[in-house]
């Protein structure tokens, strides 16, 4: 018994600590590359490309979204860039929604009239998500040679339109997509949201997306999706993701597959938006997602919450147990790095995107392992939910789901 627990100590836990080591310092080389190399997104030097404006189609699904509609739409209206028309879909909303484009509508000056339009949704066919549906109905009448898709919780700057297409011109690509910065104030939007641009900043090397022509290597943010029409049209635009939660990724990835281009971009400066107001719209919004994110495999799923307790709980609770049983200088030095080195990585994050709440930011860096732990159990209610007879819910809308078949969509009661 005596020889086992040296071997443990001695072996197996120095051995262990070293592999997490090994890993995260691919992880902090792979994020140093990244924030040298993340392209911001600017309006363009090249006088001659800004003269010339191609018509460009802004489109807003909404549902709901009574609290930051107006804003979003305001600061669209107010772009400085003049081939510009701006859809808004009311998707079925229980709220003053649509009451509100209407009335931004109707107070529209003479040389903007007809900039800004609303549609209305219809009954969602089945097998398809809310948010899919209402972006194709949106593609239909739009009239552009790009089209943007945006959601309604962002705020975007006057020159968003202008830095988004001269940069596509510029890079001759087929979609643009873009990091926006993140308004964050409560705690929970503090401790979990920023998970997001860790995991992309960690893995992802951002600057091979727009080099390399591998799907794989491919991303899609939702918040800002830019498409040259023609590219979007040829791979079936939303209607062949019309199932799938995670339609940004997977649109990015058509892209590649077909053989066009796309860049990532950060936003930060051109674009905000609030996600969610509240740990429990955090909740909600990351259970709708985090399962989809690992194609709704449940050993991938598994496996990645048992990397992510070794990665990020363990070190912690070796260095602790270390400390108290006074063991090997090399377990405590190896437990001590393994700790250090993510909340190293989430504070050169805070640095860079977060630059409004950035003494909050830096703070909740400190609490990376338990962001870690509530990611988990996020993780693990989003497989209860997709499990589960009523499946997945947004928004009013449950999507249950048949042994990876496409969802379908019905009305919750209250439709939200």
């Amino acid at each position: 018994m005596i020889l086992f627990e040296h071997f443990i100590v001695s072996i197996v836990i120095p051995a262990l600590l070293g592999i997490l080591l090994f890993i995260l310092l691919v992880n902090f080389s792979i994020l140093l590359v990244n924030l040298c190399t993340f392209t911001r997104l600017r309006i363009p030097q090249d006088t001659a490309m800004q003269s010339e404006e191609p018509l460009v189609s802004i489109l807003i699904p909404a549902r709901n979204e009574e609290a930051n509609i107006e804003t979003c739409v305001r600061s669209l209206l107010a772009q400085r860039y003049q081939q510009l028309e701006i859809l808004a879909l009311d998707d079925q909303s229980s709220d003053r929604t649509a009451e509100i484009v209407q009335g931004l509508i109707d107070e529209l000056p003479p040389h903007q009239a007809g900039r800004l339009r609303l549609l209305r949704g219809g009954d969602l066919p089945p097998g398809w998500v809310g948010k899919n549906f209402a972006c194709q109905k949106l593609a239909q009448q739009a009239r552009g040679e790009y089209i943007l898709f945006t959601d309604a919780d962002t705020i975007h700057q006057p020159d968003m339109v202008k830095a988004a297409i001269g940069q596509m011109r510029r890079l001759g690509v087929q979609l643009l997509t873009a990091q926006p910065a993140q308004i964050l104030s409560s705690p929970g939007e503090q401790l979990i949201i920023p998970l997001l641009n860790f995991t992309i900043m960690t893995l992802l090397p951002v600057a091979l997306i727009y080099r390399r022509p591998e799907p794989s290597l491919a991303t899609g943010n939702g918040q800002m999706l830019c498409f040259q029409r023609g590219a979007y049209e040829k791979i079936g635009g939303h209607a062949s993701v019309k199932g799938r939660i995670l339609e940004d990724v997977l649109l990015a990835r058509a892209i590649k597959a077909a053989g066009y281009r796309m860049s990532y971009a950060d936003a930060q400066e051109q674009i905000q938006c609030r996600m969610y107001h509240s740990f429990a719209e955090v909740w909600s919004g990351f259970s709708k997602n985090l399962f989809a994110f690992y194609n709704y495999s449940l050993p991938f799923a598994l496996g990645a919450l048992m990397l992510n307790l070794l990665l990020f709980i363990a070190p912690p609770l070796v260095l602790i147990a270390g400390l108290l049983l006074m063991v090997s200088p090399l377990i405590i030095v190896l437990a001590l790095l393994t700790t250090l080195l993510p909340i190293i990585m989430r504070v050169l994050l805070a640095l860079r995107f977060h630059q409004r709440e950035r003494g909050q930011a830096l703070l909740f860096s400190l609490l990376h392992a338990l962001s870690i732990i509530i990611e988990c159990l996020i993780l693990l209610n989003a497989i209860r939910w997709h499990h589960r007879k009523a499946g997945t819910s947004w928004k009013g809308r449950s999507y249950p789901t048949n042994r990876g078949q496409a969802p379908y969509a019905r009305n919750a009661r209250g439709g939200g």
